[in-house]
Parts: C-alpha cells; structure tokens; sequence
C-alpha cells in the first residue's frame, strides 16, 4: 500500500515539473528583417520589382540579386528557385519548399546559401537556363532567400524574393475564352426593374501571360431594355489559369427572356503583342411574375366591369320588351272590350218589341171637319190628340242598353287589372333571381 502511494506521488511530481519547467528556445524570424531584389553585376537597382526575359530556347542568361540583413545579427539565408503561379486575386507565388517544380523553376542555377552580416548587403549571381526543348510562351519562376525556424517543434520557413518571368521565342499566341451563365432575379414591387447576375470563367487559352476585362450588354427581345454593365479588370492570368467574376447589371425589366452578351478583351500583360479579344452569350428566362399578377387583376377587373354592363343591359332590355308586350296585350285587351261592349250595345239597340195584338177588334172613328179657309203655313206642330202607344218608348232602350255596356266593360276592367297584377307580382320575381 506504501509503495502504492509512492508511486502516485512521483508520478505527481514528475508531472509538475514537466509543467512548470520552461520550453525550448524558438529562434523567430521575427526578430530578423531582410530583402532581396534584382540588381546588375555591379550591384546597382534595375528599377524593376522583379526580372523578365526574353530567350530563345537553348540560351543562357547570368543575373544577380541583392540580400540585404536589416537585422542586428549576422544570418545565414537559404536560396532557392521554384515554378511561380498567381493567386486568384492575382498576388505572384512561389511553389512551397516541399513541391517540386516542372517549369522555369528548373531552368534557375544559384548557391544555396548566403552569409549576411547585420547591415550589410550580398550581391549573388544566378543563372537560367532555357532547354533546347522549351515550348514558346511566357514561363514563371522565382528566387527567394529566406531562414528557417522552429516554433513549438514546428518548423516554419519564411522566404522573400522576387519573380523571374521568362518568354521563350517562337510561335507566341496570346488566346482567351469566356463562358457564362446568368441568373435573373426580379423585384417582388411591379413598377420596379429588377437585375441580372452574369457568372462569367475567363480562361488564359494562349501561351502568355494576359490581363483581361469583361463587358456585359443585356438586351431584352428585339434588342429591348437594353443596359451595360463592365466588369473590374481582372487579376494576371498566366498561361492556363482561370479567373471567376461576376457581373450584375441593375435595372433590368423582364420581357419573359433577356440575352447577355458577353465581350472579353485581353492584352498581353509583357505588351509585346496585340491584344485579343472573345465573345460569348448566354439567355435566360426572366419572366415578370408580379407585373403579370397585376396585369390580370386589371384584365379581370374590366372583364368583370363589361360582364355586369351587359348583363345589366340585357336585364333593361328584357324588362323593356316585357313592358312593350304587356302594353301591347293591354291594347288588345282594351279594343277587344270596346268592341265586346258596342257588340253588345248594338244587339240591345237592335232588338225590335214585339207587336201588340188586340184580343177584340177595335173600330175607328175619324171625323175630318172641312175648313172654309186655309189654314197658314205655320213652324209649330199642329195640335192634335195624342196617339196610341203601340211598343217600348226610345229612352227605355237606351236606359237598357248603357246599363249592358257598363256592367261588360266594369267586368273586363277587373279581369285586366288581375291579370296585370299577376305579370307584375311574376317579373318583379324574376327581377329579384
């Protein structure tokens, strides 16, 4: 049990001091401060950031670099040469130390040291030798110097240098291609433009290094809404690489498909050659989802306002040439009782009495007195006495007959004005549906 404990409590205090003990030394490059630049044999600047020749293949070339220790120490630099690249936002590169290079990184001959006193510059030869077999073109390169050092046993080396850009003679091509695609997006406001994203690839195609540029025109159908927008000059392109951009153009209305095109114009970035140029197009739908929501709200609408006139028009037409036959059939009505009550007038009217015949026979006496004078014309009736009634005196049959006329006309009234009520209780009805 004792042992048992021991063990614990050197176990704990190893551990402590594996703790509290301090770690290795780290030799950072922070604390030293160096350059490298082009220069001539005799040291003296070129005035150019970095070196750029023209070879044929097979040739040779000798240049020289500067390593400057702005550092308080003296400093062993390593040296070094690999294939270059640029970055996609366009920063020059070299190869990590661990990658080996297949290119004008091979082509490049210097020392693989240098020894610098704090303060003090060292001016170091290289050569680059182009191959018999170098494919004509831009070829990227660059020399470095740089230190190594260890942090937290991880070794970290930090290099300085400058690019070497070779073109080899022969048959130089500058060459570019660009693809498309787009994407359009519209406004949810009806009576606002939306916009138009053009994703483009610009790829270097050729044998040189290129700086490029793209333009986009949109153009609605018939060459309608027609807007430009230009894209930023894109980063250095070497041969081979592509670069990603995007385009919008805003205010762009949607005719259902809009067409961009696309012209691309690349220039030699070494300016010893013309400039080229490519072009390419891309459509796409652009359908104005929200101008056609409120398009047939409208057209709905006025549909709606035309059905509900006619239908309205149709209703007073209707009621109209139902008042028209009601009047019609009233007239009628009202000639047929004129003509049913004179009928009836005429047939009392006509009706003789019936004569009177004497049961006895009856002697009449006429006595005619002679006048021993003439009598003088005269206005008046003369006298005389009074005849004998023998039928229906006049002012009976008339009494008989208005009496028939008004009793049939009262009657045809009433039945005219039922009837006309039940037409109007019956269009009122169909009104009302």
């Amino acid at each position: 049990m004792r042992a048992f404990l021991g063990r614990i409590l050197l176990a704990a205090a190893v551990a402590v001091c594996a703790l509290l003990a301090p770690p290795p030394p780290a030799h950072a490059a922070d604390s030293v401060s160096w350059s490298v630049e082009p220069v001539t044999a005799a040291g003296d600047a070129t005035g150019h950031p970095w070196v750029e020749l023209t070879l044929d293949p097979g040739a040779r070339r000798e240049q020289y670099l500067r390593v400057t220790n702005r550092g308080a120490e003296a400093v062993v630099f390593s040296l070094s040469a690999a294939d270059g690249y640029f970055t996609d936002t366009g920063r020059f590169t070299m190869l990590p130390a661990g990658q080996r290079s297949a290119d004008a990184g091979t082509w490049i001959t210097l020392p693989a040291s240098v020894s610098v006193d704090p303060g003090a510059s060292v001016v170091v030869p290289f050569t680059v030798d182009v191959p018999a077999n170098a494919t004509p073109g831009d070829h990227l390169a660059g020399v470095a110097a740089g230190i190594f050092s260890e942090q937290d046993t991880v070794g970290v080396e930090s290099r300085i240098g400058f690019r070497v850009l070779t073109r080899v003679t022969g048959d130089v091509v500058p060459a570019v291609s660009t693809t498309a695609t787009a994407d359009y997006h519209p406004p949810w406001n009806p009576f606002l433009p939306g916009r138009l994203e053009v994703h483009l690839a610009t790829r270097n195609t050729g044998n040189t290094r290129l700086s490029a540029e793209n333009e986009v025109a949109v153009t609605g159908p018939l060459g309608l809404a027609a807007r430009t927008s230009r894209s930023d000059p894109l980063p250095e392109l070497a041969p081979g690489d592509e670069r990603q951009a995007t385009v919008t153009v805003d205010d762009v209305w949607p005719l259902f498909a809009m067409t961009a095109v696309v012209a691309t114009t690349a220039a030699d970035a070494g300016g010893n050659s013309e400039g080229v140029t490519a072009a390419t197009r891309v459509t796409v739908p652009a359908m104005p989802w929200s101008q056609l929501l409120v398009g047939g709200c409208a057209v709905a609408l006025v549909v709606l306002a035309v059905w509900d006139r006619r239908r309205r028009r149709r209703r007073w037409a209707s009621l109209v040439e139902k008042a028209r036959e009601q009047g019609r059939r009233d007239a009628v009505s009202g000639v047929w009782s004129v003509a049913v009550a004179v009928l009836l007038a005429a047939g009392v009217m006509g009706i003789s009495p019936p004569p009177v015949h004497a049961s006895e026979p009856v002697g009449v006496t006429v006595d005619i007195s002679p006048q021993p004078e003439p009598m003088p014309p005269s206005m008046s009736p003369g006298g005389g006495a009074a005849l004998a009634q023998t039928g229906t005196s006049l002012p009976a049959s008339l009494a008989v007959g208005g009496t028939v006329i008004v009793a049939a006309g009262t009657m045809f009234w009433t039945i005219s004005r039922r009837r006309d009520a039940r037409r109007a209780s019956s269009s009122r009805a169909e009104s009302a549906s």
